[in-house]
């Protein structure tokens, strides 16, 4: 009821303002905010690139200050011990390959544990045979009429855990031995509560809807690295994200409620004044939903959580005593590319009502805006390819980007639609989901 009533007094206060530009000027006035919202785009996307330009120049300079051992730096060691979290439901296909995984980690401080959450699948047999084998692996069995979802099952856990940093992967979550070593460095210091691993798609994985993906999380983790170069406001993607008990206690754990626990929990931790970073050489390799059903069903999800986390704490958001300005204006600006789509398809349908009813259109300014708002996308999607899914040449990369464009918003613009028309109009908050597993993890990562 709550994320209604904000939703709707924002949408009044557009009202407002769409009423005054109409008095002052005439015209279309969604194009007209539109257009601001493209120009705050674009400016944040240069924003970005020129950090990350400055941060790969660093990171050559560094490669050749190695080769001289006078320029090494020794860093602080930081070896906490680590509570591995895997919370899983029916899991059957896919449990017993990442928990093996998990154990080959080259790092002498850890406990696993896996949440099952009331499966009726073959899993709990897999678990048992699996503790025979790993001594130290550690599993909890929810119980019939325990509250629902990955947030209450991580929270049930926590208050069983003992170490320093809490590390979460998804039930197909598949990492190399080096992958504590290689992310722990940037939890280190105090002010730091949480850091995030690059996600990657498995590559023997094939189809349209992979590629998409792979290209999709490829944008994710240049934002990621770029938000956090610039001191913005980095967000956890679940899989693969390591937080400090410290800080998951300070904040009061994960929200129950919270259909997105990753996003949600980003937000606590920035309006508690927690640092998030974002790790680019610690890898998380997971499935790519292979179907389009599957593929909707999940961005739906994470749509309306993304929606409804900005609603739930818009106010300390904009607190210039819980966050920096750098965090505010980044902040401000990932909610825009949310606004956007929904922008568009209200000015297409109202485009399309005044074509069918003699009303003159605007639909050149229309064909404009839209090609730029594709253009600052494309040109995103273009550099993150060239980055981090290499090695793609350049004209590989600016084909596939165009592809990648399309499909983003093929299934982002209805998907946000209908979220924002489902915390309107809905009875209640969407349930959490699982995304299903096929288990290919198995024909790649064969021990």
């Amino acid at each position: 009821m709550r994320n209604r009533i904000v939703l709707i007094a924002i949408t009044v206060m557009v009202w407002i303002v769409l009423k005054a530009i109409d008095r002052l000027v005439t015209g279309p006035e969604v194009l007209f905010i539109l257009c601001g919202a493209v120009t705050m785009m674009a400016g944040h996307s240069i924003w970005l690139l020129s950090a990350q330009s400055r941060h790969r120049a660093k990171i050559e300079k560094r490669a050749l200050a190695v080769k001289s051992l006078d320029s090494v730096v020794p860093s602080q060691a930081y070896e906490p011990f680590v509570d591995i979290l895997i919370s899983a439901k029916n899991e059957s296909r896919v449990i017993e390959t990442t928990v093996r995984n998990m154990f080959k980690l080259d790092y002498e401080k850890f406990n696993v544990w896996v949440i099952d959450d009331i499966s009726d699948d073959s899993m709990p047999e897999v678990l048992r045979k699996l503790q025979v084998e790993f001594p130290h692996l550690k599993v909890i069995n929810r119980q019939p009429g325990s509250c629902p979802g990955k947030s209450a099952a991580l929270n049930e856990a926590l208050a069983l855990c003992k170490g320093e940093v809490i590390a979460v992967f998804d039930a197909d979550a598949y990492v190399a031995p080096d992958f504590l070593k290689r992310i722990l460095p940037d939890l280190a210091p105090e002010n730091v509560g949480a850091v995030q691993a690059q996600k990657r798609m498995y590559e023997h994985q094939k189809g349209f809807l992979v590629e998409g993906q792979a290209s999709e999380y490829a944008l994710d983790s240049y934002f990621q690295v770029s938000r956090d170069l610039i001191g913005g406001a980095v967000e956890l993607r679940g899989n693969g994200q390591l937080v400090k008990r410290q800080a998951l206690i300070d904040v009061g754990g994960w929200n129950n409620r919270a259909i997105t626990d990753d996003l949600d929990l980003s937000m606590r931790l920035l309006v508690s004044n927690w640092d998030i970073r974002f790790s680019s050489e610690a890898i998380v390799w997971e499935e790519a939903v292979t179907t389009l059903k599957g593929l909707l069903r999940q961005r739906r999800r994470w749509a309306e959580g993304s929606i409804r986390r900005y609603l739930d704490y818009i106010f300390p958001l904009n607190s210039p005593t819980r966050l920096s300005l750098v965090e505010r204006l980044d902040t401000l600006v990932f909610t825009v590319y949310f606004v956007v789509p929904a922008l568009m398809l209200l000015e297409m349908t109202s485009e399309l009502i005044n074509l069918l009813t003699g009303v003159p259109t605007y639909g050149k300014f229309l064909g404009l805006v839209a090609i730029a708002i594709f253009v600052t996308t494309q040109i995103n999607v273009f550099i993150a390819m060239r980055i981090y899914r290499a090695p793609l040449s350049v004209l590989k990369a600016l084909v596939q980007s165009f592809l990648v464009t399309g499909y983003i918003y093929g299934h982002w613009v209805p998907v946000i639609a209908v979220s924002f028309s489902k915390i309107l109009f809905g009875r209640q908050v969407s349930t959490w989901h699982r995304t299903e597993h096929a288990g290919v993890a198995d024909h790649a990562f064969k021990s």
